[in-house]
């Protein structure tokens, strides 16, 4: 009995360790594919480029989602009239052009404008300062042509210098008359008043954002002097601008004065009291059907009435009624009533004559 039981213990013994290798087998012919798998396949890797910057998004960057409209005309405007006060100051050929606005950095900015002269300037009641900036081939042009010269910039070394007494002086006679205008161009737009605060060479003196990353938008204009070219820039913060940035972004409107529409309305007015109409009198209207029209012959007599009242119409709209009669051997209506009101509103003066 126990040989037996032997023998059934042995052979469930066999069975099991066949399983266990079965099992291992399939496990590793699995493992073998997978790591087929994993060298056949592979992820692309990632790498840096020099040219990617990392992107800050607690930063305003110089993406501006509308169009100030409003802006470049005033710059438009601006640039006609600094034109027209640097020809009569400076008495010769002289032009202005207007480059559309830009926007930048403050970071940027300061780059761009390492060598200018900046003059900061207050919009009131604008919030902030903006910036005017000379560059130095304006400052010699103008000081050229004032003292005789044909207005030619020679090349002087500009790079850490400063600016004389009698430079500084003519840049802020240009500068004087450059506020006058820019205030001016801004009038039909919103109303602001502009004022000097102070000169600086360097652009880090300025201070007129919070950070080197704000946005400052700027509109750079080109000074031909004769056959000598400079130019000149206004930089203002786009924060500063901001609180009437609706009104910058649609073009201004013309104003009208009262005057303008009571002198329009006088001329419409009269024009129309000139004009030729054509009275039309319904004597009598007769009520029939299409079969009594067709049967229609010469020398039939249509019945009408004699009517007492008749509507007087001008294209077709009843303007008076009156009575049949003669009057000097001629027919004619005598006028009962206005029905029209514009012709009782015309008589009574409402519009201006």
């Amino acid at each position: 009995m126990s040989d037996k039981h032997e023998s059934v213990a042995s052979v469930d013994e066999h069975d099991n360790k066949e399983q266990i290798l079965d099992y291992s087998s399939t496990t590793k012919e699995n493992s073998e594919k997978n790591s087929n798998f994993d060298s056949s396949f592979s992820l692309p890797t990632l790498e840096k480029s020099p040219d990617v910057k990392p992107y800050d998004l607690s930063v305003k960057h110089r993406f501006i989602p509308e169009r100030l409209t409003a802006l470049e005309i005033i710059n438009e405007r601006f640039a006609r009239q600094f034109r027209i006060g640097l020809f009569n100051r400076l008495r010769r050929n002289t032009d202005v052009i207007a480059s559309p606005i830009e926007p930048l950095t403050f970071k940027e900015f300061s780059e761009l404008s390492s060598a200018t002269h900046l003059n900061l300037v207050h919009l009131n009641p604008l919030r902030g300062t903006s910036l005017f900036s000379f560059s130095p081939e304006l400052v010699f042009i103008i000081v050229d042509s004032l003292f005789g010269g044909d207005g030619h910039s020679t090349q002087i070394e500009t790079e850490g210098r400063e600016f004389t007494h009698t430079e500084q002086q003519i840049i802020k006679k240009v500068l004087e008359l450059a506020l006058v205008i820019y205030q001016k161009s801004w009038v039909d737009v919103y109303a602001i008043e502009t004022e000097y605060v102070r000169s600086e060479i360097q652009s880090k003196f300025t201070n007129i954002t919070n950070s080197p990353d704000d946005i400052v938008l700027t509109s750079n204009f080109k000074v031909e002097v004769g056959n000598s070219k400079a130019t000149f820039c206004v930089c203002i913060p786009y924060s500063m601008v901001e609180p009437i940035k609706e009104l910058l972004i649609k073009p201004p409107i013309e104003q009208q004065t009262y005057q303008d529409d009571k002198v329009w309305m006088s001329s419409l007015t009269s024009g129309i009291k000139q004009s030729a109409v054509e009275l039309v009198v319904n004597f009598a209207t007769i009520h029939t059907t299409v079969a009594k029209l067709l049967a229609l012959k010469t020398n039939d007599v249509l019945m009408i009435e004699k009517p007492t009242d008749l509507d007087v119409t001008v294209g077709g709209v009843p303007i008076v009624t009156g009575h049949y009669g003669k009057t000097n051997k001629q027919y004619a209506i005598q006028v009962e009533q206005v029905i029209n009101p514009v012709l009782e509103q015309l008589n009574e003066g409402v519009f201006n004559d």
